[in-house]
C-alpha cells in the first residue's frame, strides 16, 4: 500500500506531460494567416486549396504507414519523431517564395501531423489500460482535446500578433512550439511495442504490408467502425474547411490579422470548454443524439453564414461552429477506440480512420479551390446535408459503436 501514492504520482505526471504535448504538438500560431501569408508571397486561392490537396494526399500515403511505425516502435516514439518534422516544416515554409517550396513544407507537415495522429490516442488508451485505467479514457481524452483546443486558442492570439510584425514570424515561433513538445515527448513514459505473433519481424518490409493490409480488413469488417469512419470523414472535412474559409471571409467582412486571430482564439477558447465538458455531457445525453445533432448544426450553420453579414449573426453561426468542434474528437475517439478490441494494431487502425478523412479533406479543398470564394459556404452546408443522407442510410446498416464502460463512482 506504501507503493500505491508512488505510483498514482507516476501516472498523474504521465498524464499532465500527455497533455502538455497535446496542447504544444498542435499549437500552430500560422493557422489564422497562413492563407495571407501565401497571398504575400506570391500564391493565388486555387495553388493555396491545391497545397492543402497536397497536404492531404500525402497524408494518404504515409497515414498507415506511419501508424504501423508507431505499433512497431512505440507512440511514444512516433509523436516525439513528429514533432521535429513540424520543426523542419516551418522553418522551410517560412523561407518560401514558391509553389514548390510551399508543397515541400506542406509534406512535411503531412508527415509530422501522420505520426502523431493515432499514436497520440492510442498511447493515451494503452497507457490507462496498462494501469487498469481503461474506463477513464472517455474522460481523459476530453481533457486532452480540452488542453489541445486551448492551446490552439493561445496560438492563434499569438500568431495573428506576431503577423502584425512580420507574417512569417508565426512559423518561426510554431518551430520553436514544436521543439518545446519534442522535449515533452522526451519525458513521457516510453510505451513498449506490444510484440505481434501475426507480423514477425523477419521480412521486415512484408509484415508491415501484412500490418496494414489488416488494419484495413479490421475496418472492413466491423460496420460499426467503418460507419464511425464515414461520419468522421465528413464532420472533419466540414469542420478542417474553415481553416481556409475563415481568412477570406472575414477579410472580406473588414477584419485584419490581429481580428482573425483574436476571432479565431475565442472559437477555439469556446472550443476547448466545450471539449473538457463533453465526457459529462456524453453521461447525459444519448451519443447517437450528439452524434446526429452535431452533423446537422453544421451543415444549417454554413448555410447561415453564406447570407451573414459583418454582425451577431455571423458570430452566432460561428460560436456554433465552435462548439461543433469541441464536441466533435472527444465525442468521436472514444467511440471509435471502444470498437478496436486487439490494441496490438490500435495506432494502424486508428490511422485508417485518420487517412480517410484526410482524404476527403484534401478532395474537398480542390473542390473548394475550383469553386471559388463565392458562396462557397453554400457548398459547404450542402455537403454537410448530403452526409447526413448518406450516413443516415448507411446506419440502417451498422450501429455506431458502443461507449466506454463508464468511470466507476469514487
Amino acid at each position: 500500500m506504501v507503493g500505491t501514492p508512488v505510483t498514482d504520482a507516476r501516472i498523474q505526471r504521465s498524464l499532465r506531460l500527455f497533455y502538455a504535448f497535446r496542447l504544444l504538438a498542435t499549437s500552430y500560431l500560422y493557422a489564422p494567416i497562413f492563407m495571407l501569408f501565401q497571398a504575400s508571397r506570391g500564391l493565388s486561392f486555387f495553388q493555396t486549396l491545391a497545397l492543402g490537396g497536397i497536404f492531404s494526399g500525402v497524408i494518404l500515403l504515409v497515414e498507415i504507414p506511419t501508424g504501423v511505425f508507431a505499433d512497431r516502435i512505440g507512440r511514444r516514439r512516433s509523436m516525439l519523431i513528429g514533432a521535429l518534422t513540424m520543426v523542419a516544416s516551418c522553418l522551410i515554409a517560412a523561407g518560401a517564395h514558391g509553389f514548390a517550396t510551399f508543397a515541400v513544407a506542406e509534406a512535411l507537415g503531412a508527415i509530422s501531423i501522420a505520426l502523431c495522429s493515432g499514436a497520440d490516442s492510442a498511447y493515451l488508451f494503452d497507457f490507462l489500460r496498462e494501469h487498469d485505467r481503461s474506463h477513464e479514457y472517455g474522460r481523459r481524452e476530453s481533457i486532452a482535446s480540452a488542453w489541445h483546443l486551448m492551446g490552439s486558442a493561445v496560438a492563434f492570439a499569438g500568431g495573428g500578433l506576431l503577423a502584425q510584425i512580420d507574417l512569417a514570424l508565426p512559423y518561426l515561433v510554431t518551430a520553436c512550439v514544436a521543439a518545446v513538445a519534442a522535449l515533452v515527448a522526451c519525458l513521457l513514459h516510453d510505451d513498449r511495442p506490444v510484440a505481434d505473433e501475426r507480423f514477425p519481424a523477419r521480412l521486415v518490409w512484408r509484415s508491415w504490408g501484412a500490418q496494414m493490409r489488416n488494419a484495413f480488413a479490421e475496418v472492413g469488417k466491423n460496420p460499426r467502425l467503418a460507419w464511425m469512419v464515414g461520419y468522421s470523414v465528413v464532420v472533419f472535412a466540414l469542420l478542417r474547411a474553415t481553416m481556409y474559409l475563415y481568412q477570406p471571409y472575414l477579410a472580406d467582412r473588414g477584419l485584419g490579422p490581429v481580428a482573425i486571430g483574436g476571432l479565431f482564439a475565442a472559437m477555439y477558447v469556446v472550443a476547448s470548454v466545450v471539449a473538457s465538458r463533453t465526457y459529462r455531457m456524453r453521461r447525459r445525453i444519448n451519443d447517437e443524439i450528439l452524434l446526429w445533432s452535431l452533423l446537422a448544426v453544421l451543415a444549417v450553420s454554413f448555410l447561415g453564414l453564406a447570407g451573414a453579414g459583418n454582425g451577431p449573426w455571423m458570430l452566432s453561426l460561428l460560436l456554433i461552429q465552435a462548439i461543433a468542434n469541441g464536441l466533435y474528437s472527444p465525442l468521436t475517439k472514444p467511440l471509435l477506440n471502444a470498437e478496436i478490441t486487439d490494441s496490438r494494431g490500435r495506432a494502424a487502425i486508428l490511422s485508417v480512420e485518420s487517412m480517410a478523412r484526410r482524404a476527403a479533406m484534401g478532395v474537398f479543398a480542390l473542390l473548394v479551390g475550383l469553386y471559388g470564394q463565392r458562396d462557397v459556404m453554400i457548398l459547404c452546408g450542402a455537403v454537410g446535408a448530403i452526409g447526413l443522407v448518406a450516413l443516415a442510410f448507411a446506419r440502417l446498416r451498422a450501429r455506431p459503436a458502443a461507449a466506454e464502460v463508464p468511470e466507476t463512482p469514487r
